[in-house]
């Protein structure tokens, strides 16, 4: 076993006297410290106490498992055991080495600089200069190759060992970077391995000339937004045509300068807005002497834990993102920089001679605990008006039912329910089909497989959504396209008699609920604009497709609902008092019984079946708006005659009831077991 790790397992077994005799584990296991790149984990809040001791404990594991010699395996024990240095340490030894100048903000420079200077403290009989010169390099170059593999670093920026490299030192370098790597991830190296091969054969023959253009680091930037579907190359390709000013200036800026943490902190944005940022960088530190830029405040402030998971704070995403939408790439180029009161891009100076620099978001205090406060309302019917509080202190798109942290689930459970609506497909015609809140696309799947030689489009007004199917279009190369748009204004996007089917699948429900209209939510205008606006957008035989929540009738019905869970009672006293949509009277009938109206006791069930993760949300909505007549009645009253109801029906969705079933006992007002409503209507408007 190395020493080193004889001296990592005295400390955990609890002999503290060991910090003594090793000042580089003194450094790492005493700090407050937890600089490390978040990427790695999947919860911060189960993060090892000191992530950045362990991490190195693996390199050197990965180390006493390598065949080499003892002298190359002594080196890469020595440059391991000091590298991360610079990444801990109590507060008043970060002070003195800020003190005498070092780059702490960048690791491996500043732990170069801590070795050198506990080399200092030795006595001259036992130190070696020739050797502690290259384990200086080693350590002051520790993790460039990944960096440049990674596109975070010039080639440039590996001179000092290309200087002292030799051929003789391949297998030294080679196990360095080995170690290294698969300390983080073994399957990150057996990724790796091969080009991590070629790079320090590079640096071992004395290669100077081995630099990426633009284009290559901002493709290996891209890597895992690429991973998730986004089409790097032609992005940009398409990007470059429009703005060739723009790829002038971060050719250049790239070509001088080095990033940290770029994927870890950027990956969740769109490559727009990745574009965005480094032009407003670029901007800012134009007259600098910008030589390093780290992207780890960015990353330490975006994150938190959402559930016991590692989670984009979405709040700060999506007021990041309105942000960047105030300026376009032109004007940005030109010298506009958005302005907001509210948050701003921050270049902070890392260092005294100002040549490196981090780059975060500042909000204002009003912002930031607005945005606390959102996160603390999550799990309570105080979300949705957190949400809209937010939106307009930052003045952009008020979106309520962006569903936010929700979104993946509601996504999964949206596309784990695509039997019944193929019905949707089979009523579906022409060769412009628009699906209206598509969700997780499977309408769009079903009407691209069943009607190939049809046009189809998925338009949302949920930024997050669109993100997600464009992303979903490019992973299954999808032949359906996404857009961002507003149904209430459809011939706006689409263009007048623009589509020949228009479908609304478990979305009317969601308007209705969340959009105002004449200063009203819950108003039947937002249905009847929608309908109008569809009509117009549809051309002559179209078809209007709508599948939603349905009343029964006649309403003047009881029912009393028993629950079987013993909080039950207390989920519906809560919604009671919550439900927005109308107001919810019952008379107790019983332990844990309520006696209510039949259709307030259906919209209470449909609450209900979600539980309470969607609980925010759902209290939030009216499933159910019209009855079957009323329905019928308000489509020929809104489109009158330039329209025909082609099919109108209405059932209870299967296995509603057998879930349900678990949970309570539904009878009418003597007791007497009676089966649930319709509870979901299936309409086809046809325009004449």
């Amino acid at each position: 076993m190395l020493s080193s790790l004889r001296a990592i397992a005295e400390l955990k077994s609890g002999n503290t006297l060991i910090l003594r005799k090793h000042k580089w584990l003194k450094y790492l296991s005493l700090t407050k410290e937890k600089n490390v790149n978040l990427e790695q984990f999947e919860s911060l809040e189960q993060m090892a106490q000191n992530p950045v001791l362990e991490y190195v404990e693996r390199t050197l594991q990965v180390l006493d498992g390598l065949s080499l010699l003892q002298e190359e395996k002594e080196l890469v024990e020595e440059v391991l055991i000091w590298s991360e240095t610079a990444k801990c340490g109590l507060p008043h030894q970060r002070r003195e080495w800020l003190d005498h100048g070092f780059h702490l903000a960048i690791h491996n420079i500043g732990s170069a600089q801590i070795y050198a200077s506990e080399m200092e403290k030795r006595p001259e009989t036992k130190r070696n200069r020739e050797r502690e010169k290259l384990l200086y390099v080693l350590i002051l170059t520790h993790g460039l190759a990944g960096q440049y593999i990674r596109g975070e670093v010039r080639y440039s920026s590996m001179k000092p060992l290309i200087e002292v490299a030799t051929q003789e030192m391949f297998p030294l370098l080679y196990a360095l970077n080995h170690c290294i790597v698969a300390g983080v991830s073994p399957g990150i190296w057996s990724s790796v391995q091969k080009e991590m091969e070629e790079v320090n054969r590079w640096i071992c023959d004395g290669e100077v000339s081995k630099e990426q253009t633009f284009q290559e680091r901002l493709r290996r930037l891209r890597n895992l937004a690429s991973l998730r579907g986004e089409n790097v190359d032609a992005v940009y390709d398409d990007w470059l045509s429009s703005h060739p000013d723009a790829e002038k200036l971060l050719e250049r800026f790239f070509g001088e300068t080095d990033m940290w943490y770029v994927e870890a902190s950027l990956t969740d944005f769109t490559f727009e807005e990745w574009i965005k940022i480094f032009l407003l960088i670029e901007r800012k530190t134009r007259r600098s002497r910008l030589e390093q830029l780290s992207f780890e405040p960015l990353m330490k402030e975006l994150f938190y834990d959402y559930k016991g998971r590692k989670t984009v704070n979405v709040y700060k995403k999506r007021i990041i993102e309105s942000y960047l939408a105030e300026c376009t790439i032109e004007e940005i180029v030109n010298g506009k920089h958005p302005s907001n009161d509210h948050v701003r891009l921050i270049t902070a100076p890392l260092h005294a001679q100002e040549e490196m620099a981090g780059v975060g978001f500042s909000f204002s205090r009003a912002g930031e605990k607005l945005i606390e406060f959102c996160q603390e309302a999550e799990k309570s019917p105080l979300y949705d008006r957190a949400i809209v509080l937010l939106y307009d202190l930052f003045n952009f798109r008020k979106d309520a039912y962006d569903r936010l942290n929700n979104e993946q689930t509601y996504l999964s459970d949206m596309n784990s329910s695509q039997d019944f609506k193929k019905k949707i497909s089979d009523y579906a015609v022409g060769e412009t089909m628009v699906d209206i809140g598509p969700g997780g696309g499977v309408i769009l799947d079903l009407l691209t497989r069943h009607h190939p030689g049809a046009t189809v489009i998925g338009i949302d007004i949920a930024v997050n959504v669109v993100e997600e199917l464009k992303r979903k279009k490019q992973r299954e190369n999808a032949a359906w396209e996404v857009m961002q748009g507003d149904a209430l204004k459809l011939e706006d996007y689409i263009g007048k008699e623009g589509a020949d089917t228009i479908v609304f699948s478990s979305i009317l429900h969601e308007m209705f609920s969340y959009i105002p209209y004449e200063g009203e939510k819950f108003n039947h205008g937002v249905i009847s604009q929608t309908l109008k606006s569809s009509l117009k957008a549809l051309r002559p035989k179209g078809r209007i497709i709508i599948r939603d929540g349905i009343m029964t009738e006649p309403g003047e019905e009881k029912r009393i609902i028993r629950f079987k869970d013993p909080h039950g009672l207390g989920f519906f006293k809560r919604y009671v008092v919550d439900f927005k949509g109308r107001a919810i009277t019952y008379t107790p009938a019983g332990e844990d019984a309520v006696l209510l109206n039949i259709n307030d006791a259906m919209e209470f069930l449909y609450t209900y079946t979600w539980g309470e993760e969607a609980y925010p949300h759902e209290v939030q909505e009216q499933f159910g708006y019209f009855t079957p007549s009323g329905f019928r009645e308000f489509i020929q009253a809104t489109l009158g005659n330039q329209a025909e109801i082609l099919v109108f029906e209405h059932y209870l969705q299967e296995g509603y009831e057998e879930h349900l079933e678990q949970k309570v006992k539904l009878t009418d007002e003597i007791g007497r077991p009676v089966r649930l409503p319709d509870s979901t209507c299936f309409i086809v408007v046809e325009k004449k």
